[in-house]
């Protein structure tokens, strides 16, 4: 017998959205599969991932447009820079 949460699940699965989320993950994992890909997930588990965190502190404390505080700080040290950069090439935007 399913509970609320299986069926919820099932449904949202097999909707329009939920095949559109699901081809959207795998292209991502297809992405991190490579080997720039790698290379990315070695920069957020090393020195990106302190200026991801410092940056989306900056943003919490931002009065107005957080988004855009958070990509501001990002961009402005050499990590989040290149770890942009990374996003970038990887994802293919």
């Amino acid at each position: 017998m399913q509970n609320g949460f299986e069926s919820t699940a099932r449904s949202f699965m097999t909707s329009p959205q939920g095949i559109k989320i699901i081809k959207g993950l795998d292209k991502y994992n297809a992405a991190m599969n490579t080997p720039a890909g790698k290379q990315l997930l070695t920069m957020m588990a090393g020195s990106g991932s302190d200026a991801l965190k410092t940056a989306a502190q900056a943003s919490i404390n931002a009065p107005k447009d957080p988004g855009r505080a958070l990509l501001q700080n990002l961009l402005s040290s050499k990590d989040g820079a290149a770890l942009a950069a990374k996003v970038i090439e990887v994802l293919g935007i």
